[in-house]
């Protein structure tokens, strides 16, 4: 990969899930294979990791603290404004989820074009180019 990629919210939650095990263990191996400079987050997908982690595990919140302190020194961390809101509005439209057009004009304006997700489907009908690792 010669530029960056985003890691969405799923992938970082498989990370830590050992209760759907073949994802955790297919994304474990991954992240260990991976080269760190080649990708970011999002205050997005950080948030959407900090509410299924929440939601989900059986986590102390102080370890789910750690976890977001880890992927956001690992990888770069790019930051939504005002201008990708507006620019949300637009992608959605259509119907589809505010919260992926915000992360889809939040990778637009920092020139990232590909996300690292399960979420393949909704992230190509928002014009961003997707990897799904589970496969």
């Amino acid at each position: 990969m010669n530029e960056k990629a985003l890691i969405d919210s799923n992938i970082l939650y498989y990370l830590i899930d050992t209760n759907e095990k073949e994802k955790h263990d297919k994304i474990l191996n991954w992240f260990e294979s991976i080269d760190s400079n080649e990708f970011v987050v999002s205050n997005q997908t950080l948030r959407e990791f900090a509410n299924i982690s929440i939601k989900k595990s059986n986590l102390k919140k102080e370890q789910i603290i750690e976890f977001l302190d880890l992927f956001i020194n690992k990888f770069g961390l790019i930051q939504d404004n005002q201008f990708d809101t507006t620019k949300a509005v637009q992608l959605s439209k259509n119907k589809k989820s505010f919260f992926d057009a915000l992360i889809a004009a939040t990778m637009q304006r920092n020139y990232i074009d590909t996300i690292i997700t399960e979420n393949t489907k909704d992230f190509v009908l928002l014009g961003i180019k997707t990897i799904n690792p589970l496969k």
